[in-house]
C-alpha cells in the first residue's frame, strides 16, 4: 500500500474517532443538562480548567482547577464523578468503533495492519517460510485453544448498564456502515441519545456482593452476545483461508476452541462455592 494512502486511511480513522467522540459527548451533555443543569454547569468548567492544564502544563492552571475541586460539596462531587465515568465509558465505546472500522479497512486492504489477518499468515507461512500447505492444514487439525472464563471480584458495572454501551456501540457502528435516509439517520441519533440517557439513569453499581451464581450468568452472557455470534465467522474465515493454499475445510468433528469456567467451580477458600453452587453453575452452563 502507497504511504500517503496510508497516512490518509489513518488520518481518517483518526477523524471518525474525533467525530465519534465530539458526538457522544455533546449527546451526554444534552442529556445531562436536562436532569442537572448546575452539575453540567460544573462539568463544563472542570473539563475546560483541565483542557487549559493539558496543553500548558503550567502550575497555574493546574492549582486553578485543584482549587475548584476542592471547592465542591460531597453530594456534588459524587454527580461530578459519575458524569466523567459515563464520558470516559463513552469514549472507550468510540475508540471500540473506531477499531473495528479499522480493522475492516484492513480487510478490505484499505489500511495495513499491525497484526496479521489469518489468511496473510497461511500465506506466508507456505510462500516465504516454505512450509508445505498440507503441514499447516495437518497442524491445524491437531490442536485446540482452549479458553477458560472467570469472574473477578472487582467487576462492579451491571450488566444493564453494559447492555446500554453495547446498543450504543452498536448504532455507531450502524451510522457508519450502512447507507440511510435523512430521517433513518435522524432516528438513529435519537436511539443513540435515548441509550445514553438511560444509562445515566441506570445505577452504576452492584448494591449486593454477587454471588457465584450471579457470575455465571454473567459470563454465560458473553457467550449468548458474542462467542455464539463471532465463532462461526472466524471458522468460515479460517476455512476460507485453507481453501486460498489449496486445503479442504477443517473437519466437522475438529474443534479450534473450547471453553471453560472457573465461576462456580473454584475451591481456593471461597466459602460461598459450595456443591450445591457447583450443580447449579452446571446447569446454567449447559
Amino acid at each position: 500500500m502507497d504511504p500517503p494512502m496510508l497516512m490518509q486511511s489513518n488520518n481518517r480513522a483518526k477523524q471518525l474517532l474525533r467525530d465519534d467522540d465530539s458526538l457522544l459527548r455533546q449527546v451526554f451533555f444534552n442529556v445531562l443538562r436536562h436532569h442537572h443543569p448546575n452539575t453540567a454547569n460544573k462539568v463544563d468548567v472542570i473539563y475546560a480548567l483541565s483542557q487549559a492544564w493539558c496543553k500548558s502544563k503550567d502550575n497555574g492552571d493546574f492549582d486553578l482547577l485543584e482549587k475548584y475541586l476542592d471547592n465542591l460539596k460531597p453530594e456534588e462531587c459524587i454527580l461530578v464523578a459519575s458524569a466523567f465515568s459515563h464520558m470516559l465509558n463513552l469514549h472507550n465505546l468510540t475508540e471500540e468503533v473506531a477499531n473495528t472500522q479499522t480493522e475492516r479497512a484492513g480487510r478490505m486492504g484499505e489500511v495495513t495492519l499491525p497484526t496479521r489477518s489469518t489468511n496473510k499468515s497461511f500465506i506466508n507461512l507456505t510462500t516465504q517460510n516454505g512450509i508445505a500447505p498440507e503441514m499447516v492444514y495437518k497442524t491445524l487439525c491437531s490442536q485446540t485453544v482452549e479458553l477458560v472464563f472467570t469472574a473477578h471480584p472487582t467487576q462492579a458495572f451491571r450488566q444493564s448498564l453494559l447492555k446500554k454501551y453495547a446498543k450504543v456501540r452498536h448504532y455507531l457502528d450502524e451510522l457508519h456502515n450502512k447507507r440511510m435516509s435523512p430521517y433513518e439517520k435522524i432516528e438513529l441519533l435519537e436511539a443513540i441519545r435515548a441509550q445514553v440517557q438511560a444509562a445515566w439513569r441506570t445505577d452504576e453499581i452492584r448494591r449486593q456482593k454477587p454471588t457465584p451464581q450471579d457470575e455465571m450468568r454473567h459470563g454465560v452472557s458473553y457467550f449468548q452476545q458474542t462467542i455464539m455470534d463471532m465463532v462461526p465467522i472466524f471458522y468460515r474465515r479460517v476455512d476460507t483461508a485453507l481453501a486460498n493454499i489449496g486445503q479442504p475445510r477443517t473437519p466437522l468433528t475438529h474443534r479450534l476452541f473450547e471453553f471453560g469456567s472457573w465461576m462456580g467451580g473454584d475451591r481456593d477458600g471461597n466459602p460461598n462455592v459450595t456443591a450445591t453452587t457447583t450443580r447449579d453453575v452446571v446447569i446454567l452452563a449447559r
